[in-house]
């Protein structure tokens, strides 16, 4: 009675350390795959990004910052994943950042010709003013 007890004790705790490493085992997934899944999800995440900044008629100030941090977000992992991409990843990754960086471009120089149109007014503005003050004061001196 005793061998048999001893036994069925063994047989079940066998049978428990056996089920807790075929657990384990199917739990963890090779690097490789770890690896493959990350990098494809860094490119949907991108190509994502890349397709709503596109999909923009027009960029807004609070728009344009939003944007420009979920770019330094993504180009933080893009420097940490890079080992893992291959050849035709960092190229699409290059395209789509160029798409990105030509619609900021955009929105920056419409708001540079803005803020230099405005600034032409004033100064148009500040200098009739000033060539009114200068052309008083001459004609004060130099008439009777």
């Amino acid at each position: 009675m005793k061998k048999i007890t001893i036994t069925i004790v063994a047989l079940m705790t066998l049978t428990a350390v056996s089920a807790q490493n075929n657990q384990n085992a199917q739990n963890v997934q090779p690097a490789k795959t770890l690896q493959q899944s990350d990098t494809l999800q860094f490119m949907n995440a991108y190509r994502q990004f890349t397709a709503f900044v596109m999909a923009q008629p027009s960029l807004t100030k609070p728009l344009a910052d939003s944007l420009m941090a979920r770019q330094d977000t993504l180009m933080l992992q893009y420097r940490t994943i890079k080992p893992q991409l291959t050849d035709h990843q960092v190229e699409e990754y290059n395209m789509l950042k160029g798409r990105y960086t030509r619609k900021m471009l955009a929105y920056r120089g419409d708001r540079l010709g803005e803020g230099l149109e405005a600034t032409g007014d004033s100064i148009a503005k500040a200098t009739g003013r000033v060539g009114s003050a200068i052309g008083g004061f001459f004609k004060g001196l130099f008439k009777k």
